[in-house]
């Protein structure tokens, strides 16, 4: 995994500008989170463009307005009680800074709770950030499995090949579909297609 920002996605100023001040606010607020998505897997493998923010967060709920209020003041559009709400209740919010789109999941799954368990730190754009494992982005993107999902899952076999714990992967992917899933089937696939 790169430790510099030599992969940067290419991107306008937009995006690092709402990157530098979403995790200054988690900083601030000493959010726990991880980095996912987009952002995330260009930490462990290609560069390629991405245009919005995901992280996995924990926010105490007592901890919510002010943590929002703060987000508001550095320039990211929301409504404070509509995202209390809907993270509290719905696990996930999404607020905007300009035309950059942030989605903040909260771990209502255990499965998500093991991903920001297995975080790592790493610099994104000068600064050190807690961003998803490769184990723990594979876990994400098996589960929502879009045409991008599965490129970038093939992306990380092939970058990690040999050195994944798959045993990892498959544990948590057995706590939500069965072993004939459509989506666990190409999984196992594309594993047999890297071994060396």
């Amino acid at each position: 995994m790169s430790s510099t920002d030599d992969s940067s996605p290419p991107i306008g100023t937009t995006l690092r500008v709402a990157f530098d001040a979403l995790v200054a606010a988690f900083h601030e607020h000493r959010v726990r989170y991880a980095i996912v998505g987009g952002i995330a897997l260009i930490q462990h493998t290609r560069v390629r463009a991405t245009d919005d923010i995901d992280a996995i967060i924990v926010v105490p709920e007592i901890a919510m307005p002010g943590f929002f209020e703060d987000m508001k003041s550095r320039g990211f559009s929301l409504d404070v009680v509509t995202c209390i709400r809907q993270l509290r209740d719905d696990g996930l919010t999404s607020v905007r800074f300009r035309d950059v789109i942030v989605d903040l999941m909260g771990p209502i799954l255990p499965t998500y709770a093991h991903v920001l368990d297995r975080a790592i730190e790493t610099q994104v754009f000068g600064r050190t950030v807690s961003v998803s494992s490769a184990e723990g982005l594979i876990v994400m993107k098996v589960i929502a499995m879009r045409p991008q999902d599965e490129s970038d899952v093939r992306d990380l076999l092939a970058t990690y090949a040999g050195s994944l714990d798959l045993d990892f992967v498959r544990q948590e992917l057995d706590a939500i579909s069965e072993p004939n899933d459509p989506r666990r089937v190409k999984f196992e696939a594309w594993v047999a297609d890297v071994r060396p």
